[in-house]
């Protein structure tokens, strides 16, 4: 019998067994992304106690040694130092052995002494090599190499084309290809504009001529200088930049407009007890670039949860910036306290735009269909109340920490999740009233393109700017020992992050970005992104086989609602509706 190699064998994905094997381990981590813990804090006591008799039995060997090893060799001779050298290392490999017999936590380290470390340091090294010499360019997760290298050499302003021809797999399933056109427009001007704000007749409406924003990141989880950075190349771009729910730092005042996210821990707008203040709400929502207000129902990395601030990464600054206390740990809850149903939400969000003056809008990931097609019907009912914008957040989305479980099966795929929300508003003729952005593993022209022939007015995007600024994909968000001071609190791993040059590239990326998806339009005959419809793409679904983009994600959207629908009115199940029915066809 043929045996499986390591990888078939076991059960378990490589990314579940290094989530389960490090799940205990010392890389506790903050809803901020920032690692810590008392775990970490253990682990790092216990290394330095056996550092610490190391080096004392080293220095009691060297110094019991040193008259007899004097008389038989020079002092200070060469063989003299390799001498307490080589015993220096034999004691610790003793150390070593004793240290992994008697520990209890690691069945594998206590049967293996010594030993284990050989495995330990492949474990450590593994992704690095994989991702270098042995990963193909289109194979890595979330970003192929090959879309890295695009938005490197993007944001670099260097040549980005390729020669001989595209690695892209044509006959892979999940291929998009958009359906040029013969004919069509020669004008390349391009013509989008949108107006935020209008259908509610709030007081200071927002044009925008982007479709391309950068999505929610917080100070905290990025570092200042990548904060400062994203802010300065967005108003260097003329887009608008999410602060993310970590509160309007000051990284976030530099040059660009912003959209302040307000999330369930209310930061930068709660009173001492953590509830939200509606004076400190006016306070920050009054600045002249805050250009709009976003509400955080959810996000697609962790839909569902709150995050805990650990009380020791909290600084003054962070403080301050949040309105929290220091010292002791902030928790966020999972939901906002000011409601729970739509007229709750409806409500908050009116008290949100009256205070501010400003557009208001929600962030959320999508579940179950009625529960979009409740705020649609609620504003088809209610003229001029609602969202003034939606940003769908699709299940893929990333972030600087979150569990695995959530990160990778919780919330539908952007891709579907736009199509529902588009579905819903246009069922109860409410489309033309919201402005509808879509988020979740965005970086490329095509995948612009793809979000925006589903229904989206526009994108936003996190992990392609990190990638503009320098981010290798390291995949260490989450343990504050970011390589390149982009997701790092880490004062000296943040100062290899240039904010003038890092700007620029942030710059570079959307202008070019945009440009190549207006090189697509032209490619169709249309002379905006919002022309594209669904049938513009075709995905393929099977070797030799493609199907338009409007009989996958739209049509099995309205058929899921439906499906659903019909399922809650008879009381049932969707799975007993359908063999219901099929009893009834019989």
């Amino acid at each position: 019998m043929k045996l499986k190699n390591s990888i078939d064998f076991c059960p378990l994905p490589l990314e579940h067994r290094s989530y389960a094997a490090r799940g205990l381990k010392a890389r506790g981590a903050s809803a901020d992304g920032m690692a810590g813990g008392a775990g970490a804090g253990g682990a790092r006591s216990r290394a330095l106690v056996w550092l610490m008799v190391w080096i004392a039995l080293v220095a009691a060997f060297g110094w019991s040694t040193n008259g007899y090893l004097t008389q038989r060799l020079s002092s200070g001779s060469w063989v003299h130092v390799l001498v307490v050298a080589v015993n220096g290392a034999f004691i610790g490999v003793g150390l070593l052995y004793i240290h992994d017999r008697t520990q209890t936590h690691n069945p594998v380290q206590r049967r293996f002494p010594v030993v284990y470390w050989g495995r330990w340091l492949a474990v450590e090294l593994g992704p690095l090599f994989r991702q270098y010499w042995f990963a193909s360019d289109l194979e890595e997760k979330p970003f192929s190499r090959v879309t890295r290298n695009w938005v490197y050499a993007t944001s670099k302003g260097k040549k980005n084309t390729i020669g001989f021809g595209s690695q892209v797999d044509f006959e892979a399933v999940g291929t998009c290809t958009v359906m040029p056109s013969m004919f069509g427009s020669a004008d390349e001007a391009r013509s989008y504009s949108r107006v935020i704000g209008n259908a509610t007749g709030v007081e200071n409406p927002v044009k925008v001529e982007h479709f391309v924003n950068i999505s929610a990141m917080s100070f905290g989880s990025l570092s200042s200088r990548a904060v400062s950075a994203l802010n300065k190349g967005a108003g260097m771009a003329g887009i608008l930049h999410n602060t993310g729910e970590g509160g309007y730092s000051p990284y976030h005042q530099k040059g660009g407009s912003v959209i302040w996210q307000i999330g369930t821990g209310k930061f930068g707008c709660r009173d001492e007890d953590g509830n939200f203040s509606e004076d400190l709400f006016r306070q920050v929502a009054g600045g002249d670039k805050v250009a709009m207000i976003e509400l955080k129902l959810m996000q697609g990395a962790k839909p569902g949860k709150g995050g805990i601030l650990p009380a020791s990464k909290i600084s003054a600054e962070i403080a301050a910036i949040r309105n929290v206390p220091i010292g002791q740990d902030v928790i966020s809850p999972a939901r906002h306290a000011e409601f729970d149903d739509v007229e709750g939400l409806f409500d908050f969000l009116d008290l949100l735009r009256a205070a501010s003056g400003k557009p208001v809008g929600v962030k959320l990931v999508v579940g179950h269909a009625e529960e979009i097609e409740a705020i649609a019907v609620k504003m088809a009912a209610e003229a001029g109340r609602g969202p003034d914008f939606i940003t769908v957040d699709g299940g893929e989305g990333g972030t600087g920490a979150a569990p695995l479980v959530l990160a990778s099966h919780a919330g539908v795929p952007m891709k579907q999740a736009v199509a529902v929300v588009d579905w819903a508003m246009r069922k109860h003729g409410v489309r033309d009233r919201v402005h509808l952005l879509a988020s979740g593993q965005i970086a490329t022209p095509i995948d612009v393109v793809v979000a925006m022939a589903l229904g989206a007015d526009g994108v936003n995007i996190a992990r392609g700017f990190m990638l503009s600024l320098g981010c290798i994909q390291a995949l260490e968000c989450n343990s504050n020992r970011c390589p390149t001071g982009i997701t790092t609190q880490d004062k000296r791993l943040e100062r290899s992050l240039d904010v003038e040059a890092a700007a620029q590239r942030v710059a570079n990326y959307v202008t070019t970005l945009e440009k190549e998806v207006c090189m697509l339009c032209q490619s169709c005959g249309y002379s905006s992104p919002d022309q594209f419809t669904a049938d513009d793409i075709m995905v393929v679904t099977s070797p030799g086989h493609l199907d338009y983009l409007s009989e996958l994600q739209q049509q099995s959207a309205w058929e899921a609602a439906r499906e659903r629908s019909h399922a809650l009115a008879a009381g049932l199940s969707v799975g007993e509706s359908k063999r219901l029915q099929m009893v009834e066809d019989a």
